[in-house]
């Protein structure tokens, strides 16, 4: 019965990404996920040389990239570490450092409830 309960209030900060923003670091998110991917793929090739090991490791690095760039691109907010109280057990939980996303959650350390944060209306 949880959910009864009514919410806490805390405040936290945040920094909140302008679009431009956003769009740079899932560009540089992305490139180099892709970089680091085709460099551990051409590594391997030379200690395993397997040409099935290199005709997929390629596209998974170059397909990886987009998709790891779609999801920072999604992020809006980030948010700084901070100390809460649990709304369950009231131990004092972190927040995770450079916690983002709205509605931004992560779990209790005590009780392992989800936590969520949600912006103020």
């Amino acid at each position: 019965m949880d959910s009864l309960r009514p919410g806490l209030v805390v405040t936290l900060m945040a920094q909140h990404f302008t679009l431009r923003q956003r769009l740079g670091r899932a560009l540089w998110r992305g490139f180099s996920v892709m970089f680091i991917g085709l460099l551990i793929a051409n590594f391997l090739l030379l200690l395993i040389p397997t040409p099935h090991l290199h005709v997929c490791s390629i596209p998974i690095s170059i397909l990886l990239g987009p998709i790891v760039a779609i999801f920072v691109f999604r992020t809006r907010v980030q948010l700084a570490a901070a100390e809460i109280p649990c709304p369950r057990c009231a131990a004092k939980v972190m927040v995770p450092d450079k916690l983002g996303g709205w509605p931004a959650r992560f779990n209790c350390q005590h009780c392992a409830i989800m936590i969520e944060l949600q912006a103020a209306l």
